[in-house]
């Protein structure tokens, strides 16, 4: 039981960490069509300095996105592991999970696929936490 556990949480957190570089870095790269794909925003319906400002904060989110990925994969054995980096790791899988969750309660049920996220990274969240649990007898 212990080796399926760590293996499907070894899984996830890889996918997991793909998932931030690769969603992260086409956020930078492809911040207005994502805006309109994604989000149906239309980011030129705004003022010149609206788009500016609006842009630069999103580009600034996805790069925090995709270093969050680049750690994710470059302490991939720590975090398995445990220790500091896994802790890091349940924190910033954690607190996306809990805003995630806020918004809903705050701000409305979102798109269908955003609730997939929701339970894909609370899977996440499970997984790496009770292989870490199983593995270190927390």
């Amino acid at each position: 039981m212990r080796h399926t556990v760590a293996a499907i949480a070894s899984v996830l957190q890889l996918g997991y960490a793909a998932m931030l570089v690769v969603v992260g870095a086409a956020g930078i790269v492809a911040a207005r069509w994502e805006l309109a794909t994604v989000f149906g925003i239309d980011p030129s319906a705004w003022s010149l300095t609206t788009q500016a400002t609006m842009l630069n904060q999103y580009r600034f989110l996805k790069s925090v996105e995709l270093g969050a990925g680049v750690f994710c994969l470059a302490y991939r054995s720590s975090i398995m592991a445990g220790g500091r980096a896994s802790a890091v790791f349940l924190a910033l899988v954690g607190f996306g999970v809990a805003a995630r969750a806020l918004a809903w309660i705050l701000d409305g049920r979102p798109a269908t696929a955003f609730i997939i996220f929701l339970v894909l990274e609370a899977l996440v969240f499970v997984a790496v936490a009770l292989h870490l649990r199983m593995s270190h007898g927390r």
